[in-house]
């Protein structure tokens, strides 16, 4: 699906006018039809003959509207069991706390510590048992909400904007009409106009049409009991527009007459022929959203692309073969690293990527530049692109354990989701092909074999060991066809032997200092991960300790945490 926008220019006060009462029109059946679907507990669809009597649309203008509300109401109904997984994972954490803050209180007890400590330590468990509390009151409200019906808890122009009214002064507004002035218009900013590859031009709500210039003519129709269109344009999209060409000349050359038909049977047993369109052929489906300056309007186009109008550049041009480039994704910063066909890191680097404190379009541009550059890197190298698999609260809650309650902010300003779509989309454009691997025990793996040995961040030897996952273990032979190993790729944490015959491991805390723990004991019998278990609970412990202890942040050392790394990639010894 590709989407194309552009802004309406020298647009007349009769087509703004026309465009304003289509969107107010359009939000106004779907604000009914919102509370109609939550009263009665029924399907957008259920409503579809009377609302075409009741507000006089046509079938295609209610079916635009329907796929507005219900896709709302779907993405609400998401997002409610996103909160619920998160909030169950904090709850669940904080349970498994509290019984140690206990006993640290009762060993405090027992060693006779400082009553400062042992007060300190009583406000803790204080503040978790108070934040328990908070969280299981929110888990019950958001297990509530997803019990109401359907439609039901949707709120257009934004809850935001709507309790503005009760801080009037506060928010910039003068009196209640100046607020509800721009509450109608943020209720009725935009609307649809959905498409079908049977129709004219891909839309018969929205007729495009080529103009000998190459820019568009949309011939739009107003809602009503009249067929009164409306013509917007010329139109000039200033980016991939002969794709949109193609689609609109495609349905040009075609005609119902010469079009093949195939004849099918109803329920009744009437015997009735039907149009076969080419596979190619696209539906149009517009979308037209006033903007939030008040400058105008803005169009957008969404269709399939041509299977004969494909790109051949567009054809994968990495190959694990020549190697991979891991990337981990932090809350301000992409690390990546480099590695050659055997597994070993030959660059490493970051790309900045704080989107705390920006505006949406300044952090979808930072998202893109960072694609951007992860992107040309692997086409130029030619090798494919290794990340992390979906998994963000995990993600972030990794996270928020190493780094601390001063990433909150930032974390809760990141969206993973977005930085794996703007990256999956421009290596399709550019014909990098992607692997996602499981990013369980990535930092700690990084943190013990890749970080001192190499002199990379934490988070760059987090990228290594993504990148090394991706090779194949298993390869075939060519001869008698048989599967044998070919990479074998350990990740078997590095410990050190002492004099006196004790194992242990030391990592980097990424503030300068390490930290040394005993090397846990395994049965070979399992599996590798249950070690790297039993060394990430250590290593977690040593450096709660160390923290505690005060000594990673002496006033003498150097602070050299991941975080305040040079920009510029920075080339590892192999």
């Amino acid at each position: 699906m590709i989407t194309l926008h552009t802004r309406i220019r020298n647009l007349t006060p009769e087509q703004d006018a026309a465009l304003s009462t289509y969107a107010e029109r359009f939000n106004r059946v779907a604000h009914h039809l919102a509370t109609d679907m939550a009263k009665e507990k029924r399907t957008g669809a259920s409503f579809k003959k009377a609302y075409l009597r009741r507000f006089t649309l046509t079938a295609r203008q209610f079916n635009a509207i329907c796929l507005s509300v219900e896709g709302l109401a779907s993405n609400r109904l998401e997002n409610l069991k996103n909160q619920e997984n998160m909030l169950s994972d904090k709850i669940l954490a904080l349970q498994k706390l509290l019984p140690k803050i206990v006993l640290q209180i009762q060993k405090a007890g027992a060693e006779q510590k400082p009553d400062t400590v042992i007060q300190r330590l009583k406000n803790r468990l204080h503040q978790k048992k108070r934040k328990l509390v908070n969280l299981l009151e929110r888990q019950s409200q958001v297990i509530h909400e997803q019990q109401r019906p359907l439609g039901s808890g949707l709120c257009f122009g934004g809850r935001k904007l709507f309790h503005a009214q009760h801080h009037l002064q506060e928010n910039g507004y003068q009196n209640h009409a100046e607020w509800l002035a721009d509450w109608k218009l943020a209720r009725s900013r935009q609307f649809f106009v959905l498409g079908s590859n049977d129709e004219t031009a891909g839309c018969q709500g929205c007729v495009a049409r080529i103009q000998s210039d190459g820019t568009f003519l949309l011939d739009l129709r107003l809602p009503g009991t009249e067929e009164k269109r409306v013509t917007i344009g010329p139109l000039q999209f200033p980016y991939e527009a002969e794709k949109l060409r193609n689609v609109v000349a495609l349905h040009a050359q075609l005609s119902k007459e010469n079009l093949p038909r195939i004849t099918k049977q109803s329920k009744a047993g009437k015997p009735y022929s039907r149009i076969v369109y080419p596979e190619a052929l696209s539906a149009l489906s517009w979308r037209f959203q006033r903007g939030k300056d008040q400058k105008g309007w803005r169009v957008m186009v969404s269709f399939q692309q041509p299977l004969q109008g494909a790109n051949p550049a567009a054809a994968v041009q990495t190959h694990i073969q020549a190697g991979a480039i891991g990337v981990d994704l932090n809350a301000d910063h992409l690390a990546w690293a480099e590695l050659d066909r055997f597994g070993n890191p030959l660059e490493t680097g970051n790309i900045p990527c704080v989107t705390y404190g920006k505006t949406a379009t300044q952090a979808e541009a930072l998202i893109e530049a960072a694609a951007i550059a992860l992107t040309q890197r692997a086409k130029q190298t030619g090798k494919q692109l290794v990340l992390e698999k979906l998994d963000f609260s995990q993600k972030k809650t990794q996270l928020s354990e190493v780094d601390g309650p001063r990433y909150a902010r930032m974390l809760s300003s990141l969206s993973y989701r977005k930085i794996h779509d703007a990256i999956a989309a421009r290596a399709a454009k550019d014909g990098v092909e992607i692997k996602t691997v499981n990013p369980k025990f990535t930092s700690v793996l990084g943190r013990i074999n890749y970080a001192a040995r190499y002199g990379l961040t934490v988070h760059q030897g987090a990228a290594v060991v993504i990148g090394r996952r991706a090779f194949d273990r298993f390869a075939k032979n060519p001869h008698t066809g048989k599967n044998f190993k070919e990479f074998g790729l350990r990740e078997m944490p590095i410990g050190r032997t002492g004099r006196d015959g004790r194992k242990t491991i030391t990592a980097p805390d990424g503030r300068g200092a390490q930290v040394t723990f005993s090397y846990p004991a395994w049965n070979e019998q399992k599996h590798v991960w249950t070690l790297l278990g039993k060394v990430s609970r250590k290593m977690k412990a040593a450096l709660a300790a160390q923290r505690v202890a005060g000594q990673s942040d002496h006033p003498e050392r150097m602070v050299k945490s991941a975080r305040r790394k040079p920009e510029v990639p920075v080339a590892a010894a192999v």
